[in-house]
């Protein structure tokens, strides 16, 4: 996703668009006449148990309580970053898979800002049979280890992070686990939400770690927007996140709720696995809490450990050029939203 000058221009030139339509009132997000305010939400993936929060927020009129008329906008595989999205005014906030892509999007000219994150781990990490004898990252020396091409560092990483020199054959693959089933890899990056449970379910036994586990903690589904959306709607994005953390409780008490909804709802469309998503859902749950929002509240970004663990492992995989934390985060939104 890295580009250079011509998207630099790009990227200005659809923010200058967005910037000005919303000037003339032709994206007018608020109700003059103290109406709820329009919010269309972007998720990187198409619909899934992943956003069930969200769909217990519009379902159980968590949104409209706090005074936003959310539209949730699904993603796909080949549907654009919805950092891009968000620039070209065809949403308004969004979900990335960690902190890293909207860090990327800001290089090729963006102006985002993280405003929480759903979950306090990412769900991203690596996958091998139960059976292959694999533990510990010590273990993974001279392994095969298979994942989307561009991942070398973030593997080169975890050797580093655990004290450890590189060395593994790196074998390019998709998100089909089935490399992993036929031995022509030791290991695969994977999502601990995804492919270990959708493979359990076919009785293939699997132990899935995360990065975070292994070291290199990150964040994960983090919500931003523009900067220049946030300045002009400040109220409503806290609304919306008062909304969201509603959906997130509902989700938690009864899990099964939020599987039923994506089912009978949001995922007509689709072709939803609903073995897959009740055996998911808590797999996510589990990933919302952290110390350090027991103390703030669901979605809260700890800043400290953001700059000095999750970034300091991003150096690590060959990062440079980190934003300042303090101006690439903004709680405010959420902190209103308690």
């Amino acid at each position: 996703m890295k580009r250079h000058g011509t998207s630099r221009i790009l990227a200005a030139l659809l923010a200058l668009l967005v910037t000005f339509t919303a000037a003339c009132g032709g994206n007018d997000q608020g109700g003059g006449d103290g109406g709820p305010t329009t919010i269309r939400f972007g998720f990187n993936w198409v619909h899934d148990v992943e956003w069930a929060s969200w769909y217990l927020a519009e379902k159980n009129g968590s949104f409209a309580k706090h005074g936003v008329d959310v539209t949730l906008v699904p993603g796909g595989e080949n549907t654009p970053a919805v950092s891009q999205l968000i620039a070209a005014g065809k949403v308004d906030l969004g979900v990335a898979s960690d902190e890293l892509q909207i860090i990327n999007a800001n290089k090729q000219g963006g102006d985002f800002v993280l405003i929480g994150a759903m979950y306090q781990r990412s769900p991203y990490g690596l996958t091998w049979l139960t059976t292959s004898g694999i533990e510990k990252p010590a273990d993974l020396v001279g392994k095969k280890i298979g994942g989307l091409q561009g991942e070398q560092p973030r593997l080169d990483a975890v050797f580093t992070a655990n004290g450890l020199t590189p060395d593994y054959t790196f074998v390019p693959v998709s998100y089909d686990p089935q490399p992993l089933v036929k031995g022509d890899v030791d290991a695969i990056t994977s999502y601990s939400t995804n492919q270990t449970i959708s493979l359990g379910l076919q009785g293939v036994k699997t132990t899935a770690i995360t990065f975070s586990d292994f070291g290199l903690p990150s964040y994960g589904d983090v919500l931003f927007a523009s900067r220049s959306y946030l300045d002009d709607h400040g109220d409503a994005v806290a609304g919306f996140l008062a909304a969201l953390r509603e959906g997130i409780a509902a989700n938690v008490a009864d899990p099964a709720a939020g599987v039923r909804t994506l089912v009978d709802t949001y995922g007509q469309d689709t072709k939803v696995d609903e073995k897959y998503a009740a055996a998911a859902n808590p797999a996510y749950i589990a990933l919302l809490d952290s110390p350090y929002t027991e103390q703030h509240g669901r979605l809260a970004i700890d800043e400290k450990f953001l700059a000095d663990k999750v970034f300091a492992g991003y150096r690590q995989a060959g990062e440079k050029d980190l934003p300042d934390v303090k101006e690439f985060v903004d709680l405010s939104y959420l902190e209103k939203s308690a």
